[in-house]
């Protein structure tokens, strides 16, 4: 797959230079995305690759956890890559099939598949879970307590990386979506384009996430 990767965008490259002239901006912009996030998966896969290879080799007793913790560094690096390549091509196939679908049809359908391969991407592979967590096993798809079995897999200590990371982000998001909520009034206001879909549905979310989160923190009933 990284060679494929690497030919596809060899020749996106080559593409991109004989076309660039004749394309607006918006269709050349698409373009460069689109090589972005192959370009993504790439290193992905190279990382991908170089864990599994590492994974492989013997090393001293008192270097397993360096080496351990760095295959781990590689495999999530991989993860990030693809989580960018996943997030670059649905906002690509979004906006393309927007402004391009009937002039550039071709380029936002790369996008979209782009974004089906970055999809499938987010999966980890049985190999890459050995690295990151040797003891895991993934839960029988068809539980009906699939996500629970799947958290109770991780210790302690696992768990608290997990929901602090978690909390960030859940800080991160209700600050973001504030911020451009008040962003798209003043945008609506000086532009005269309004917002005001888009501004309600930021505010119903908002309101879903804080909702979500703080009930997750009510206590539950005594038995």
């Amino acid at each position: 797959m990284l060679v494929v990767y690497t030919l596809i965008f060899l020749y996106g490259l080559y593409e991109l230079k004989s076309r660039f002239n004749g394309q607006v901006m918006e269709e050349n912009l698409l373009y460069i995305v689109n090589l972005v996030i192959v370009f993504c998966l790439i290193l992905a896969r190279y990382k991908i690759n170089n864990a599994v290879r590492g994974s492989l080799l013997e090393v001293e007793s008192e270097n397993e956890d360096d080496h351990h913790l760095e295959l781990e560094r590689r495999a999530y690096s991989a993860a990030v890559y693809i989580q960018v390549a996943f997030s670059l091509a649905t906002v690509a196939t979004l906006v393309g099939f927007i402004l391009l679908r009937e002039s550039q049809p071709d380029i936002v359908g790369v996008s979209a598949v782009l974004m089906v391969v970055s999809f499938f991407n987010l999966f980890p592979s049985d190999k890459i879970i050995k690295i990151t967590n040797p003891t895991f096993t993934l839960p029988d798809p068809k539980s009906k307590n699939y996500q629970q079995e799947y958290f109770d897999q991780f210790d302690d200590g696992e768990k608290y990386v997990m929901l602090k990371g978690l909390y960030k982000i859940y800080s991160l998001v209700t600050w973001g979506l504030f911020i451009l909520a008040i962003a798209l009034m003043y945008y609506s206001v000086f532009s005269g384009n309004s917002q005001i879909i888009s501004i309600i549905g930021i505010g119903i979310f908002f309101m879903l996430v804080q909702v979500s989160f703080t009930q997750s923190l009510k206590p539950n009933k005594a038995k």
